[in-house]
């Protein structure tokens, strides 16, 4: 039941990962380019999208230890690795999505300790952007020929 919860509840917050994420990046670029003071609002929304995304990564853990794919992909592991979804989600998914966060991580405690806003934008910008990149392609979309899931879960 918990499971099952989880489930939709890690679809939503891939969501806000990306929505935050996104919000990130602008006020980054635009501060980087713009050449424009680092402000207290910059500050929580790298905050904010890093929270987020860790708390994805701490509820995607929990579903990866309960999920029954990942369980029957070791069990049965090389038979299982013929398929690509056994394989995306028992090693792609979360090697990538925690390769992801932790990329996240050290831009956002990188920029924290720059001594220029120019300095903190830009590193926010690099980083984040990777971790976009890295993001995109880890998450199962509907149209991915690794695996698939829909936009939106429901109960």
């Amino acid at each position: 039941m918990i499971y099952s919860i989880l489930l939709v509840v890690h679809n939503a917050l891939r969501w806000l990962v990306l929505g935050s994420l996104l919000i990130a990046l602008s006020t980054s670029y635009s501060g980087w380019l713009r050449a424009r003071s680092y402000r207290p609002i910059d500050q929580a929304v790298r905050v904010i999208a890093t929270s987020i995304a860790h708390t994805q990564l701490l509820v995607g853990f929990y579903l990866y230890v309960q999920s029954p794919i990942v369980s029957y992909y070791w069990k049965f592991s090389p038979d299982a690795s013929q398929s690509p979804e056994f394989r995306f989600f028992s090693l792609i998914h979360i090697g990538l999505m925690f390769t992801a966060v932790v990329i996240m991580t050290i831009g956002s405690s990188k920029a924290k300790r720059q001594p220029t806003s120019h300095q903190k934008f830009k590193t926010i910008a690099i980083y984040f952007t990777i971790t976009l990149f890295v993001l995109l392609i880890a998450i199962p979309w509907p149209f991915s020929p690794l695996a698939t899931r829909p936009l939106y879960r429901t109960f």
